[in-house]
């Protein structure tokens, strides 16, 4: 039963409906996604893949539209990753801000630029690959993205071309004293036998409640090498719900890292489709909620193809009265024969009233494949705690050490090294008790927090 003051669908949608901001889609896409809208209703925890993760919280706000606001130099460089030399796409509540952006159109067909203007320079390429994952019959979130996003991020790599340095696309959002809802619609693709990084990151200006809905379509063409790393570091006010998904063809060797700090409850859906044989995926996650907040991590590997394989390394520190969920799935089809998938979620709980939902799961309908997945979940290790202690260790520094070197590897597989840097310092703050919100360790008053200890 709903609460009294809980958005049904019916008002949810209505806030979109009522924008005067118009989607960017062509009309068929529209009415596709309100179709399916029409079939799918808000989550429940009855939904076999929410049924760790209430969004009823979400539903207890009245939301506006984020409005176009203003970004101050200083404010944009506050958030900027230190040493990271990107070309970088910067937008506020959804709304691109060209003044603060690197945007790229060139004759060798390199293009970065937000998607709304991209469909009017580029309309053979959006026509070519949008919804070409089919993403907006994902989910109820997916569905309202594709029909009610204005702007997003545009990225196409052309063909050979490995770019000299990474992508760094910034999204911030500010309630402007209201509580406000932002959505992105994203479009990557990438080239034959092309090479990119690109970081996405996610920071709040204000502290105030808002809501982000992201769609994130990701295609790899033959050989295409990508790697994509989302950092989450809205305020502990925000909401974020995150759905990506990559069709990857021939060859092709997609990496991730999705990094998250903080947000009151964050959802990441990554679903990945291989398409062809010799795909390689590689997939880390580091998830540090704190407080109440609440992470869910929701992961999909449909290996249809032959001699592909995939590899899941998802680890989660879970303190105070936090809660945490991982739920990933291997899917290997009849033939993809010779498939080899590893899967593997670690956790820590900090305190008794932490807790995870970890559910590791392999669906093999192939006979010569080589497939593996785990979970564990515990407290830090008395016995090494206790061995650290007695060489003259103090028992919170030998806490960090051990917490430190179990996330280690995550860490360090970060391939964009201003970004491993920058993780490994705001972990390490974490890790040592001095703030718990993404960059409030960096920066002196993170706005997007209220810096309670």
């Amino acid at each position: 039963m709903a609460l009294k003051n809980e958005l049904s669908k019916e008002e949810f949608v209505a806030i979109f409906e009522n924008s005067k901001s118009k989607s960017f889609a062509e009309e068929n896409f529209i009415n596709l996604a309100a179709n399916n809208l029409k079939k799918y209703n808000l989550p429940t925890k009855a939904d076999e893949e929410w049924k760790h993760t209430s969004i009823r919280k979400i539903l207890q706000h009245k939301y506006f539209i984020g409005e176009n606001l203003d970004l101050d130099k200083n404010q944009v460089n506050l958030f900027t990753i230190p040493g990271l030399n990107a070309y970088r796409l910067v937008f506020i509540n959804g709304f691109y801000s060209k003044q603060f952006s690197d945007e790229i159109l060139n004759n060798k067909g390199l293009i970065i630029k937000n998607i709304a203007d991209a469909k009017k320079s580029n309309p053979e390429l959006i026509n070519k690959y949008f919804e070409n994952t089919d993403i907006s019959s994902e989910n109820f979130f997916t569905s309202v993205n594709t029909a009610f996003s204005f702007d997003g991020s545009f990225i196409s790599i052309p063909n050979n071309l490995a770019l000299d340095k990474p992508i760094h696309i910034i999204n911030f959002s500010d309630g402007n004293n209201k509580k406000t809802i932002s959505q992105y619609r994203n479009l990557i693709i990438a080239g034959k036998n092309s090479n990119v990084q690109i970081v996405n990151s996610f920071h709040s200006l204000t502290v105030n409640y808002t809501l982000t809905n992201i769609s994130t379509e990701i295609i790899l063409e033959e050989n295409a090498n990508l790697n994509f790393n989302i950092f989450q570091g809205e305020g502990d006010d925000a909401f974020q719900i995150n759905s990506t998904k990559v069709n990857q063809e021939k060859n092709s060797n997609f990496s991730s890292h999705t990094i998250t700090l903080c947000g009151s409850i964050v959802r990441n859906d990554l679903k990945i489709e291989h398409k062809a044989e010799n795909c390689e995926t590689n997939l880390f996650g580091l998830y540090l909620p704190d407080r109440e907040q609440h992470f869910d991590n929701n992961i999909f590997i449909n290996h249809a193809k032959p001699h592909g394989t995939s590899n899941q390394i998802y680890k989660g520190i879970i303190d105070n009265k936090a809660s945490a969920v991982f739920l990933g799935k291997v899917f290997v089809g009849k033939g993809a024969q010779k498939t080899i998938a590893d899967q593997t979620n670690r956790n820590i709980l900090l305190t008794q009233y932490a807790k995870v939902n970890s559910k590791p799961q392999l669906e093999i309908y192939a006979d010569d494949v080589s497939c593996s997945h785990g979970s564990t979940t515990g407290q830090i290790d008395k016995e090494a705690l206790f061995y650290l202690q007695s060489r003259g260790i103090n028992r919170r520094r030998a806490e960090v050490l051990l917490l430190g070197a179990f996330i280690s590897d995550v860490i360090d597989a970060i391939k964009v090294e201003p970004l491993k840097i920058f993780v490994n310092i705001l972990v390490n703050n974490r890790l040592n008790g001095e703030k718990v919100d993404g960059q409030c360790a960096m920066v002196s008053g993170c706005p997007g927090c209220d810096n309670i200890e």
